[in-house]
């Protein structure tokens, strides 16, 4: 099998918010050839994307095994330790990224992420104070920035941040809900000490706690049941033609209750399938 087609029928899946589809092709093919470095990336992404944090931190792992250099390698695991409230690791191999590729703003904006998480906003808004006017390209980047900014108590400049995001994306989700959350936070603050009050509580709003981090995969479980209830509608189907044809041609004497059997079960694993059909 190529592996191009097969990894960029992933990136299509996972951009289209398809991840346990992703995750349903990637499978089998990490299983056959577990040293490929990128397929193991778009698993990690798919995991997170559908909460399995311990199985995206093992997809993660598989990556940086096989190539512990790569950025993009690090860059999952430092994505799927954070989620996991594993702050020290999460920073570290972060941090560990931009040392490989110190010009590549994803990267810097990962390191902010991870120290956002871990309440760290001042070292967050520290390291991309340089790489922000560097990057005045990367939209995301001048969001996460922003949010440093205001978790240490400069809503002003987090406004302006942001703003630069959204003149680079006016669209950019990240960006208006920032905005939304800085509304929030200041409709308590009308003095210098409820202004630092407030920027406290956001900054705790950022944290990733131990313990918060683990949700119950119910889209993934639905996508499941569904994947299950369309390959059994498939068999009963092809149960059902087979013994018409069987009877048909004189090899087979069905009972009526048979056809009947088959139809109903057929029928449950169709209106199954419908219920549980996975989120385009």
């Amino acid at each position: 099998m190529r592996t191009e087609p097969l990894l960029a029928e992933a990136d299509a899946l996972l951009a289209r918010g398809r991840a346990h589809n992703a995750e349903l092709l990637l499978a089998p093919f990490v299983g056959r050839e577990p040293e490929n470095v990128g397929a193991w990336h778009r698993m990690a992404r798919a995991r997170l994307a559908l909460d399995d944090l311990t199985g995206a931190l093992l997809a993660a792992q598989a990556a940086w095994h096989f190539d512990p250099y790569d950025v993009e390698s690090l860059f999952w695991l430092s994505h799927a330790r954070s989620r996991l409230a594993d702050h020290a690791e999460a920073i570290a191999a972060a941090a560990a990224a931009c040392r490989e590729d110190p010009g590549n703003p994803r990267l810097h904006n990962r390191l902010a992420e991870a120290q956002l998480a871990a309440g760290l906003p001042t070292d967050a808004a520290e390291g991309l104070r340089c790489v922000a006017d560097l990057a005045g390209y990367d939209a995301d980047l001048q969001v996460t920035y922003g949010l440093a900014l205001f978790a240490i108590g400069r809503p002003l400049s987090a406004r302006e941040a942001v703003g630069r995001a959204l003149a680079i994306d006016f669209g950019h989700a990240g960006a208006r809900a920032a905005l939304k959350a800085f509304e929030k936070a200041m409709n308590s603050a009308i003095d210098a000490a409820s202004l630092a009050l407030a920027a406290d509580e956001f900054a705790e709003s950022l944290r990733v706690h131990p313990g918060r981090t683990a949700r119950r995969r119910t889209g993934a479980g639905r996508d499941a049941l569904g994947h299950v209830a369309r390959v059994a509608l498939v068999w009963f189907l092809a149960a059902l033609a087979g013994v018409g044809t069987l009877e048909a041609s004189g090899l087979l004497v069905a009972p009526s209750g048979l056809y009947l059997s088959l139809l109903c079960a057929a029928g449950t694993a169709g209106c199954v399938s419908a219920l549980a059909r996975p989120a385009t």
